[in-house]
């Protein structure tokens, strides 16, 4: 199997935010994905506080690094500051666009608002990323935090940012929609 460098495109939940760098999510799932035989190197391009418009700034360097594949998670500061949902929705759509124009695949990850997010807004916030995943076909993980939830003993004390447990848990979740997007990828 050729080796796969994967871009980790993202927010403070890609980058690492009070962790260690061996504790972040690029690798945590770097190592997973090495114990199940997959020649890959993940480049962590995640950078905290980003919204999806900050991230669209620094998309064509991430395009320009030429990985093979790549993951974009945006959107959980566009839903703290309560941005319009369309508006995260256009960035999200702008860079899985530039993705397929440079040949690269992409997986989505999506973000579910927290309990103190306005139902309302939440409702709405929901729908972007199937209907992004819908508009390119491209491979969705629905819900980034599936199986830590609100648990606190799965963040550090901010009650914001995943502890190292808790993006093991994440990583374990999220690993077979991992290892189906790697293998769909042509050598």
């Amino acid at each position: 199997m050729a080796k796969i460098t994967l871009a980790a495109f993202g927010d403070s939940l890609t980058e690492g935010y009070g962790l260690p760098a061996y504790s972040s999510l690029p690798a945590q799932l770097e190592r997973w994905l090495l114990e199940e035989g997959f020649h890959v190197e993940i480049n962590n391009f995640g950078l905290s506080g980003e919204t999806s418009a900050d991230g669209l700034f620094r998309l064509a360097d991430v395009i320009e690094s030429g990985p093979d594949a790549a993951y974009i998670e945006f959107g959980a500061n566009d839903c703290f500051q309560l941005m319009d949902p369309e508006q995260t929705k256009a960035n999200l759509a702008r860079m899985v666009e530039a993705f397929q124009e440079a040949g690269i695949p992409v997986l989505l990850l999506g973000f579910k608002p927290m309990n103190f997010t306005p139902q309302s807004y939440s409702s709405e916030f929901k729908k972007i990323f199937a209907e992004v995943a819908d508009k390119f076909k491209v491979p969705l993980y629905p819900d980034l935090t599936k199986g830590i939830g609100e648990k606190p003993e799965y963040y550090q004390p901010d009650g914001v940012h995943p502890n190292s447990e808790g993006v093991t848990v994440m990583v374990s979740n999220m690993f077979p929609e991992f290892k189906a997007f790697l293998e769909s990828i042509p050598e």
